[in-house]
């Protein structure tokens, strides 16, 4: 079986990669991480306008209505360009727990604003509800300072609760990766009846957690790329006692084992997707052992190319730490390499 791209998804990808390369250089990636609030109102518009926000949205919705695959696509060049957005947070979770539901005209609405660029709706697994009162903190939330609405989830039912409701309290978290930010929501005994009920199930919401998982890879695995790219492009220039690094031993062997670590990622990228697309069983061990392994893979890239630049590559100068700090991000994101791999362990094993 061919995990290649089709000519169409390698259209999609230069198509993604140019219009990231074009509007959503370095430059503005560092504007928005040296800013207090590390928002970019303007980005979600114009990633509807390439119709990324839409890529797993009907097509009578405003959506492209394709699969994982495109989306992994997405989601590795976001990642390649440290592109400001929580992709797989508004435009991979978000969508697929919400086409999961029964909304009727509400559903689609949201679909449609998602699709544009225009709407915001950060998800919520596993939300404090009990006794129809939502009571608690949740921490690391992506977008939630500010999202237009919140999407709860409980038990695979779906609650849909705006974002300007009383008894809400966001607050900014600080957190390795500048280029996405987080917050704690905290929730004082908000009553469920404020909340829009969107019905959901709980196998959907498996599968949209599994797409989220699948992109968190792909945005892991763009950045080790990118961070191997620099350190190469540095290698070729930098000199040291009147010899380019690149011509040293040393700086050759880290640049060949982290290409031969991060090569094979790809392949199993474009497999889960493909499992995912097929809608196999199989992918409830698939995409959590390969968020698991891209993200390990990717962190521990990311920490030997960043030794191509010695002591500079620590610095806010350099552009390594961004790609450092966003596999980094990508790690701890809906579950960290242990407790992803002991889930499956439990699955498979019992």
């Amino acid at each position: 079986m061919d995990f290649g791209l089709t000519q169409p998804q390698e259209l999609l990808r230069d198509s993604i990669a140019r219009f990231l390369a074009q509007d959503v250089g370095i430059e503005r990636v560092r504007r928005v991480m040296d800013s207090e609030s590390g928002r970019d109102e303007a980005i979600h518009g114009q990633l509807g306008d390439q119709g990324i926000t839409g890529l797993l949205i009907d097509m009578d919705l405003g959506g492209s209505e394709l699969g994982m695959q495109e989306a992994a696509i997405a989601a590795q060049e976001i990642g390649r360009a440290a592109a400001p957005v929580n992709f797989h947070s508004s435009y991979v979770l978000a969508p697929l727990l919400i086409a999961g539901g029964d909304g009727g005209e509400r559903r689609n609405d949201l679909l449609e604003g998602i699709a544009e660029g225009r709407t915001l709706v950060t998800p919520i697994l596993d939300a404090p509800i009990e006794n129809g009162r939502i009571d608690g903190s949740v921490l690391y939330l992506p977008d939630a300072a500010w999202a237009d609405a919140f999407l709860l989830e409980d038990g695979g039912s779906l609650h849909l609760l705006d974002a300007t409701t009383p008894g809400i309290e966001v607050e900014a978290l600080q957190t390795v990766d500048d280029t996405r930010r987080v917050a704690e929501v905290t929730f004082s005994s908000v009553d469920l009846g404020a909340a829009e009920s969107l019905g959901g199930n709980a196998d959907s919401t498996r599968r949209a957690l599994y797409a989220a998982q699948i992109a968190l890879a792909a945005d892991a695995l763009g950045a080790a790329q990118k961070g191997l790219h620099i350190a190469v492009e540095y290698a070729k220039e930098r000199k040291q006692f009147d010899r380019i690094i690149g011509s040293f031993q040393a700086v050759k062997h880290i640049c060949a084992e982290v290409l031969a670590e991060v090569e094979p990622v790809q392949s199993l990228l474009w497999h889960t997707a493909d499992v995912w697309d097929e809608g196999s069983d199989e992918i409830e061990n698939f995409a959590p052992l390969l968020k698991a392994h891209a993200t390990d893979v990717a962190n521990q890239a990311v920490t030997m190319t960043t030794q191509v630049f010695g002591g500079i590559g620590f610095t806010h100068e350099c552009d390594m730490h961004i790609f450092y700090k966003r596999a980094g991000y990508d790690r701890q994101m809906l579950g960290n390499p242990t407790a992803l791999r002991e889930q499956v362990a439990a699955v498979m094993y019992g």
